[in-house]
Order: C-alpha cells, then structure tokens, then sequence
C-alpha cells in the first residue's frame, strides 16, 4: 500500500500531469451553463435575479469548499531522515505556522463534523428551503439550490486540495531551494572576502594558498569578484612604483580573479592589472615575464573584441615583457627578426594613446631597444 502511495505522489508530480488539473474549473463553467438554462425557464422578469442569486450562491459554496479543501490539503514538513552518509536532510521545509494553524483547523472541522453528523440531514434541508425563495420559489428551487452548494463546495475543496497537494508542495520547495542559495551564496561571499583580507594582512600562519584563494574567488558571486578586483587594483595602483613589494600580495588574488574569469573573459583591466603586477613586482622572472605576456594579450584581445579605445599602456608594457624575454637581452648581439617586428608594432600601437607614449619616451629599457631597433 505504501509503494502504491509513493507511486501515485510521483505520478501527480510530473510536469505532464499537472494540466488534469484544470478540468474542475471546466467543470464549474458546465454548472454555469445549468445555471444559465434554469434561469431562462424561471418565472418571467426574474432570470436576471434568479441567475445573479444562483451565481452567488455557488460562488460562495465553492470558496468555502476551496477553503476546506486548502487547509486539508496543505503539506506537511517531512521529518528529518538518515541520509545514506549517516547525515539528515529533509526533502523540503515546511509551512511553520501555516502548518501547525491548519493542522489545528482540519482536527477541529473533523470533530465538529463528526459530532454534528446526525443533524446534517436536518441542516440541509432548512439550507434548501432557505434557497428557494430567492431562486424562483418554485418546486425545483429548493433541491437546485442546494446542488448547487454541494456540487461547487465539492469542487472548490477538490480543485484547492489538489492545488495544494500538486503546486502548493513545488512552490515550498522552490522558496526552500531560494533559501539554500542564498544562503550558499552568502557564504561564499564571507569565504571569498576572508582569504582575500587574509593575503592582503600577510598575517604569519594565516596565509591562504593559491588553491583557496582560487576555490574562493571561484565560487564568489561576480559582485564580489567586481569589489575585489576594484580592493587590489586600487592598492597596485597606489603602489606599483613607490613599493614593488607589495605586487607580490596582490598577484596571488590577481591569479584568482583570472581563474574565475576563464569561461568567456570579458574584463580586459583585470587581466591587463595582472600583467602589470606580475612584470613591476621587485625581481620577475623570465616565466614571470611570460604570464605577464600572456595576460596582457589577453587584454589586448578582449579590448579589440569590445572596440574599446585607448589602453595603449598594454602594448607598451607587452613591448617590454618581449624585450626582457629576448635571448640576446643584455648582450652585444643585436636581434632580428620576428622579435623585432612584434616589438615595435606594439610601440608603435602604444604611441597612439597619451599614456602609452610616455612610457615608450620615458623607459630605459624600451629607450635602449628604440636605439638599436629604431621605428
């Protein structure tokens, strides 16, 4: 028997069983339609009033039935069970005091029906009589009046007990499921934002490694990824040059940060801050200089897909990476070839832009290299 329950709740469920429901309502519009056809036959210069009147009173019926039918319907928490791990979960969380009022409301209608069972016949009755008065007084008007309350009582509490039971139940999930993102999502924000604080203090012992700083920012909203990019970014813009140091705390979150903007990077500055850092930090080394180059193409390449102006310091500051990477940097021998001609169309692009020409004005190294590869 239970397995037989189980089956039917997946049964009513399924997305593509949910539109049966409807069919009450269709049912309701037939009982219109008898509404409709005993008005014309009543009294003449009384179908207005009789259909009005009749309308009325099987719209009430079906509220109080729906409302019946709501409280009985509603779902129940379902308690806490072993999970095969040993943990407990629960398959959704319930209504609160939505639960516990109607729990208390459906004992009560029960009880009260239970013991006024014997006076229902009697009661029914007078709520015929009373009806036949205002649906034409004639010698049907009583037992139409009172189908009509028994007919929309019982569809309103059967369409608003399945509701419950169908939809009510996948909207408390879906509120459930809200809850747990938000709160996921609120956790992963502390998360992130706590070993980022953490690099950037450089306390001793509380240091995160590149794999928590990357499942952190990873996992962040990009609101959060947005607010530390603008945190780090300000730093190195304030310190690149007075202290060098202090790129070797901010490359670490700047690694991070290009993580978790793999899937379709669009943020040209985050990538191109990452460069800079890894090519102003006190002593880079030749892989320092190539992830400087790459980050910086990438830039480069997100910049152009955008038809962004400007940002000319990407090229000037890839010039350099290229310089430093040169095999024959620091020799007498002089380089040719496909070094050179990278180099100087990227400083040649960088002269287009204010900030990129005084940079190539103004840098030794790239002053060294103009003199021995002039444009």
């Amino acid at each position: 028997m239970r397995k037989l329950k189980d089956e039917f709740a997946t049964w009513l469920t399924r997305p593509q069983r949910r539109d049966w429901l409807w069919f009450i309502p269709l049912l309701s519009v037939l009982g219109v339609i008898v509404i409709v056809v005993y008005a014309i036959h009543a009294k003449a210069g009384k179908g207005w009033e009789i259909f009005g009147t009749a309308m009325e009173v099987a719209a009430a019926a079906a509220v109080v039935g729906g409302l019946v039918g709501f409280l009985f319907g509603i779902p129940k928490t379902v308690a806490p069970k072993d999970s095969a791990n040993g943990g407990a979960q629960t398959e959704f969380l319930g209504n609160t005091n939505l639960e516990q009022v109607s729990d208390w409301l459906t004992k009560i209608l029960v009880g009260v029906g239970l013991v006024q069972l014997a006076r229902a016949p009697s009661g029914l009755s007078h709520l015929a009589q009373s009806l036949k008065s205002p649906l034409g007084d004639q010698a049907s008007s009583a037992a139409f009046g009172l189908s009509l309350c028994i007919a929309y009582a019982g569809l309103g509490f059967l369409f608003m007990y399945l509701w419950a039971r169908v939809r009510f139940l996948g909207e408390l999930r879906d509120a459930d499921l809200v809850i747990q993102v938000m709160d996921t999502r609120d956790a992963e924000k502390s998360t992130a934002l706590l070993v980022v604080n953490q690099q950037l203090a450089q306390t001793r012992g509380a240091q995160p490694t590149q794999s928590q700083l990357n499942e952190a920012i990873v996992g962040a909203p990009q609101s959060i990824r947005i607010q530390i990019f603008n945190q780090v970014e300000a730093i190195r813009a304030t310190n690149w040059s007075s202290k060098p140091d202090q790129m070797k705390v901010l490359i670490p979150i700047f690694a991070a940060l290009v993580a978790a903007d793999t899937i379709k990077p669009q943020n040209h500055r985050l990538h191109g801050s990452y460069g800079w850092a890894l090519k102003d930090q006190p002593t880079p080394t030749p892989s320092d200089y190539q992830l400087a180059l790459d980050a910086l193409t990438v830039a480069i390449e997100i910049r152009d897909a955008n038809h962004i102006s400007g940002w000319g310091l990407y090229e000037a500051n890839r010039a350099l990476c290229r310089i430093k990477l040169d095999p024959a940097y620091g020799t007498q021998n002089p380089t040719a070839g496909a070094l050179v001609q990278s180099v100087n169309a990227d400083l040649r692009t960088a002269q287009g832009d204010d900030y990129g020409r005084t940079m190539v004005q103004e840098d030794q190294i790239i002053r060294t290299w103009l003199e021995a590869h002039p444009l």
